[in-house]
């Protein structure tokens, strides 16, 4: 049985680039990527395109695609339809000048120290996969991307701090108290604190946190973990947790529960749609599409990535914590603890070992509110202690008024 399957991804961008806390640029840009993938006898082949394209042709080069013989032993989602979006703002450019313009003008006044640079970006995202076999799937979000590098006037370094804020939906006000309470405690330098520390993270998507599961990410791949490559090898399904009994990871695609798309690059929709990965310490779920699940005789996860023009890849998407603690507050004690707010890259060893330069790193009081900054040091940990014995907690609280994303909290060893 030969199945066409049509996948689109479209993104319709407008930025405002900003340089010395001035507007300096305005861009629009729209993209659409459009490939034809014809599976026909445990074979795939495919075609795309970049701006317009004819169906028809791709069709026609997708199925001459197919004598290449690349395989594609499954069988593709049919007879499901979903469209579901998460809309937000859609400002016009005068609308969002003005908007960044207040926004600017505030910061100039009240942190004269400072020069803000970077920008402001309104995008609107939609993937969608229809099939002739009566796949139906759209999905489409709105996003609002305000944030700043900040360098303080005189300074050598590059830069020395950020400050942003992304959702679907911003307002200036709520904007402006989260960069100053930044910006305010920033510019109140503290001791240096090294040892063992609780660390508090802002989620763990952003550039702080995705460090934490670089080794989850790539070692919990269904091909690396069946060919015996994994740091996790043979901990899989085992009784004994592998991490703290208050760890659950999940990869997210319950659109109710943040703006995630539901389906994955194969169009696999799944039941439920959270994945465990890590459930209460254990490890249960392989990152695993339909071809690798074949390949490497595993259980389909429903986790396949990729853009348009690439065959779909095994992967995971958005990891959260399940919440342990309502309140930032909950999860620290007298001596607080320091927040992770720029880890400028990292790295991870094959036993494990984990560090993390940290660019700027905040004060954090034991009710959980920034104080100052503390100079920058390296975090040092093993990935079975962070995420094990001396795992913390996560939050309920969000990171700031727009995210969906909870702290993170696990101590650490600061070495200056």
């Amino acid at each position: 049985m030969s199945v066409r399957e049509v996948v689109r991804v479209e993104s319709d961008t407008l930025k405002l680039g900003v340089t010395d806390s001035a507007i300096a640029s305005v861009r629009s840009q729209t993209e659409v990527q459009t490939a034809v993938r014809v599976m026909d006898g445990g074979r795939i082949g495919l075609a795309s395109a970049v701006g317009e394209a004819a169906l028809d042709q791709l069709t026609h080069a997708a199925r001459d695609a197919l004598i290449f013989d690349v395989p594609y032993p499954v069988e593709p989602e049919q007879g499901r339809t979903l469209h579901c979006e998460h809309r937000g703002d859609r400002r016009s450019v005068s609308e969002l000048v003005d908007i960044t313009t207040e926004l600017l003008n505030a910061l100039r006044s009240e942190f004269p120290q400072y020069v803000f640079s970077y920008g402001v970006e309104q995008q609107r995202l939609a993937w969608h996969i229809e099939s002739d076999a009566g796949l139906d799937l759209h999905y489409s979000r709105d996003t609002t991307q305000l944030a700043f590098v900040v360098k303080e006037k005189g300074s050598g370094n590059i830069f020395d701090t950020f400050v942003g804020v992304e959702g679907s939906t911003v307002d200036l006000d709520a904007t402006l108290e989260e960069f100053r309470s930044h910006l305010k405690a920033f510019g109140i330098p503290q001791q240096a604190r090294t040892g063992r520390q609780k660390i508090v993270f802002p989620g763990l998507s952003g550039m702080s946190g995705s460090g934490l599961l670089q080794l989850v990410r790539s070692d919990l791949l269904g091909r690396v973990y069946a060919q015996g490559a994994s740091i996790f090898d043979g901990k899989m399904g085992a009784k004994e947790p592998v991490f703290s009994p208050l760890l659950t990871l999940r990869e997210r695609r319950n659109p109710n529960a943040g703006r995630v798309c539901p389906f994955d690059m194969e169009g696999v929709v799944r039941d439920p749609l959270d994945l465990e990965i890590v459930a209460n310490g254990r490890l249960i779920s392989l990152a695993s599409n339909k071809r690798d699940a074949f390949r490497f005789d595993l259980p389909h996860t429903g986790t396949a990535i990729g853009d348009a023009a690439q065959l779909p890849s095994s992967g995971f998407g958005q990891i959260v914590a399940d919440t342990t603690a309502s309140s930032l507050k909950d999860l620290l004690g007298p001596d607080g603890g320091l927040l992770a707010w720029f880890v400028a890259g990292g790295n991870s060893t094959r036993a494990g070992d984990m560090a993390f330069p940290t660019h700027v790193l905040m004060a954090v009081d034991e009710n959980g509110l920034v104080t100052g900054r503390v100079p920058g040091a390296t975090l040092t940990g093993n990935i079975f202690e962070t995420l094990g014995s001396d795992f913390v907690g996560s939050t309920a609280q969000r990171t700031d008024p727009f995210s969906d994303e909870g702290f993170f909290v696990a101590h650490m060893t600061v070495q200056g």
